[in-house]
């Protein structure tokens, strides 16, 4: 970083210069370069000397307690965790304020130029001012969320959340929730991977797991005010992934989310939460007969769902019609048109023949996405003995048979993913190990295992 300090102090000193010549508009220019330059590396100086500290006193944990992970972490250790409000804002702050204090200036003399030579290809340089006002519009988001909820606190009853057993807390919110309302709490595992380094670092997500629960708040007055209490219990799978930060560029990260929709902005907090595999993971539960369990409440189909069953004289059948998740293809859509445009500048600007191909060949893969998306359709028949897939798009010609029998076994799983949302894939899984997608896109995970479930009963045997 001091390179960037460096730069932005004879940047400062130039404009001083400038500015005593009377050159206002150099010296506004060149102060502004030092200035982005210069806050640059003065916080990656704070920063760097921040993460070290921090650093330090992990590696101090980590000696004191090599085999419990989870109180490698303060906040862990303490079972008291706050959300990421507080940082998501200053992030925001930071990257808004960053991108745009280099996009605007670049912007500025793109468009004067382009206006002055008369070659409007230079315009393409007004989307960079673009995206840095979604940016500022996001940090405004994340600056009014935290100004109204503040910072909520998930307080643990058990650390860590040991795999196989379940992971329970009580979410402390400031303020009052609408205690009419449900909150969607959701717990997650995800699996982060970074690749390649400096400007070709880049960092994805991928679902392993994930449920979501409709729950009620408690609302109560403390010292500090109203506060909303949220009750939160996750069983969690034995077969799950432990949280696992040992290496920094493929990690397995739980998240508990919790989110309610409410007047004005929307009250939502995330929590970096502690799942391990413990002793008390490999404990056998012994029987406890006391008393009968009452039955589950059986599963209804909400009327928002857009996937058909039905009982007819041929069996069974589940259609899966057309345009059934509009957001996901929306967003997919968005995109598409971006990556189109990015087309057209490799063409227009003549770029070497293979990033055309490269660009041109992905692009028909996001098209191929996105129809199937608004337009795929699949028809799911269990009778007779068989069972028949049925595909296409707009109407169902396609069709796959397969001996009822040869079928071993229907799963719900995750299929494809948008952003941290997950949906779920209906897959027949037959004797021999072939898989066969039988209905696909599903964004509730409970109507996907109904789903997987109604297919089941109707198989014969």
């Amino acid at each position: 970083m001091v390179p960037f300090v460096t730069v932005g102090v004879v940047h400062l000193g130039q404009a001083l210069f400038q500015a005593a010549r009377g050159d206002w508009g150099g010296a506004a220019f060149l102060a502004l370069f030092g200035l982005v330059f210069g806050l640059v590396g003065v916080g990656g100086i704070v920063g760097a000397m921040k993460v070290r500290r921090a650093a330090v006193t992990a590696d101090a944990r980590r000696s004191a307690r090599p085999e419990t992970p989870w109180l490698w972490r303060a906040d862990w250790a303490q079972g008291r965790i706050e959300d990421s409000n507080r940082s998501t804002m200053v992030a925001a702050w930071l990257l808004a304020g960053f991108w745009n204090l280099i996009s605007l200036p670049s912007a500025f003399f793109a468009v004067r130029q382009a206006l002055r030579d008369e070659s409007y290809a230079l315009l393409w340089a007004l989307v960079f001012p673009a995206v840095g006002l979604g940016l500022l519009t996001w940090a405004v988001h994340a600056t009014l969320r935290f100004r109204r909820f503040g910072v909520s606190r998930l307080e643990l009853g058990t650390v860590p959340a040991p795999i196989g057993r379940s992971l329970r807390g009580t979410v402390v919110a400031t303020g009052a929730l609408d205690a009419r309302e449900r909150l969607r709490v959701t717990l997650t595992c995800v699996r982060r991977v970074t690749t390649g380094s400096g400007k070709n670092r880049s960092t994805s997500e991928r679902v392993l797991w994930q449920e979501e629960q409709q729950v009620q708040g408690r609302q109560s007055r403390s010292a500090q005010g109203m506060i909303t209490s949220i009750p939160v219990e996750f069983g969690v799978p034995a077969d799950a992934e432990p949280t696992d930060a040992s290496n920094s560029r493929n990690q397995v990260v739980w998240r508990l989310a919790v989110r309610a929709d409410v007047p004005g902005v929307d009250y939502g907090s995330t929590f970096e939460v502690p799942v391990f595999r413990t002793a008390e993971s490999e404990e056998v539960r012994p029987a406890t007969p006391i008393s009968a369990p009452s039955p589950p409440e059986p599963y209804v189909q909400p009327p928002s769902s857009r996937v058909q069953v039905t009982r007819n004289r041929r069996g069974t059948e589940i259609v899966f019609p057309a345009a059934r998740n509009p957001g996901a293809a929306g967003g997919l859509s968005a995109f598409l048109a971006i990556w189109l445009a990015a087309i057209w500048a490799t063409v227009h600007f003549d770029a070497p023949l293979v990033f055309q191909l490269l660009f041109g060949f992905f692009g028909l893969f996001l098209l191929w996405a996105t129809l199937h998306l608004w337009l795929g359709v699949t028809r799911v028949t269990v009778g007779d003995g068989t069972v028949v897939v049925s595909s296409g798009l707009l109407s169902p010609v396609r069709e796959r048979r397969l001996p009822a029998p040869d079928v071993a076994e229907v799963v719900a799983r995750i299929g494809m993913q948008a952003g941290n949302t997950p949906y779920y894939d209906v897959i027949l899984i037959r004797k021999d190990g072939k898989q066969i997608p039988a209905g696909r896109g599903i964004r509730d995970k409970r109507e996907a295992e109904w789903l997987a479930g109604t297919l089941r009963e109707a198989l014969p045997g």
